[in-house]
């Protein structure tokens, strides 16, 4: 995961020390937050809770060591100062990636650039135009295991209904679903790891990137006659900084937009299902008044926050408290964040009629999610569909439930219900 031109490991190893001593003069918890370890589930959002409750902030020695924003004042703060904290490296433990992702990493002003052509795919007038259809491939992903009375709820549903809307939205075939699945899960199952799961995750981006070759040779020599409208033939043929996009960012975005719509989507839909199918009081409530689902969106949104996302300083300063110097990384905890006691009352409880719901699931600032709206209409459209169907649904593999980062979500979670 390191790129080649960093610095010999010595080097790595001096100013790793030199961060934690810093930290230890300037009175910082510190902790050893490994982020990427199988653990039960709901284990990280208790860590996380546990850490809030200490301070402010934290500095994790987990591989290089990195520094921790834990409070939503301080996330916030975060994001709405791209100048300090910048988007070139957005893991924690990967302060020199060897990749930019655009336009994830990519900060002011040029990130403006890329977002206008994005946002014309994702936004609310696209979605709600496309909802009738998103809908259709809803019901279509339930009904194909309705009657089995039980499913594997991630590989049959959470990452199934994601990858055709997504495919849909972009005019990508259907039968590559199984295909882009693979691919997005092997990419985030070795994100932030080291050897041959992190080789795995190189491996599944060359084999997107040659996937992507094949589609932008496609659109320019084959435009189809919706060229207008045709989200790869409006990258392909975008200006970015008043000249045309280069192939290479236009095979980056592709990827991009591949990894943020559908992986994130599974994730939530993991912790949602998995919170119902606990709590018959809440599942009932949604059967019963499918009109609080909007709200109940929200709330799982901010109450299973599933980013940990990462910044890293663009110059020395001293933020709270911590004394940050230029290249540091700094974990900038969503899920934390979207907990904290002085934002929100109760917030480890989950109350689906939560009135004030301001929270960090599609981060904030300049780099604010473009596609939250379609994220919250799809998880709607699961909640509603499904519930319609299945009123009452069991968790039926209670051993081993367990769940990781950096992006955590449930590995596995079997469902069963009477037909």
């Amino acid at each position: 995961m390191y790129s080649k031109t960093t610095a010999p490991e010595t080097d790595e190893a001096r100013e790793a020390a030199e961060r934690l001593e810093r930290a230890k003069n300037a009175g910082c918890p510190v902790v050893h937050f490994d982020y990427t370890t199988p653990k039960p589930a709901l284990s990280y959002f208790e860590a996380f809770d546990e850490l809030r409750h200490e301070g402010p902030t934290a500095y994790s020695t987990y591989g290089p060591g990195f520094w921790m924003l834990l409070s939503s004042d301080l996330v916030r703060e975060a994001y709405q100062t791209p100048e300090v904290f910048s988007s070139s490296a957005t893991i924690p433990t990967v302060p020199h990636p060897d990749w930019t992702w655009i336009p994830t990493m990519i900060d002011p002003p040029l990130h403006s650039e890329y977002r206008r052509m994005i946002n014309i795919a994702f936004s609310p007038r696209f979605v709600r135009d496309l909802e009738p259809i998103i809908r259709q491939d809803c019901i279509e992903t339930i009904e194909s295991f309705l009657a089995d009375g039980r499913c594997d709820f991630l590989d049959q549903f959470a990452k199934v209904f994601p990858t055709k809307v997504f495919l849909r939205i972009v005019g990508l075939p259907q039968e590559h679903t199984n295909m882009f699945m693979g691919w997005v899960e092997t990419i985030f199952e070795g994100l932030g790891h080291f050897g041959e799961e992190a080789e795995d995750q190189l491996n599944a981006q060359r084999e997107i990137r040659r996937y992507f070759e094949g589609v932008l040779k496609d659109r320019r020599e084959n435009p189809p006659a919706n060229a207008e409208d045709d989200f790869f033939s409006i990258i392909a043929s975008t200006q970015i900084a008043g000249r045309p996009i280069t192939d290479e960012e236009f095979l980056n975005i592709a990827e991009v937009m591949l990894l943020a719509g559908l992986d994130t989507v599974k994730s939530q839909l993991s912790y949602i299902f998995y919170w119902l199918a606990i709590t018959p009081r809440d599942r009932e409530w949604i059967v019963r008044e499918p009109e609080i689902i909007a709200n109940a969106v929200e709330e799982f949104l901010r109450a299973h926050n599933i980013v940990m996302t990462a910044r890293q300083v663009a110059k020395d300063t001293d933020f709270h408290g911590c004394p940050m110097k230029k290249g540091d990384m700094v974990m900038v905890a969503n899920p934390s964040a979207s907990r904290d006691e002085a934002e929100y009352e109760n917030p480890t409880e989950i109350q689906l009629d939560r009135k004030v719901n301001r929270h960090y699931s599609f981060a904030g600032g300049p780099h604010r999610c473009a596609g939250a709206h379609l994220a919250r209409t799809e998880l709607a459209i699961a909640l509603e569909e499904w519930h319609k169907r299945i009123p009452e649904y069991h968790i039926t593999n209670t051993e081993g439930l367990v769940e990781s980062g950096p992006q955590v979500g449930i590995e596995k979670l079997q469902l069963g219900w009477a037909n």
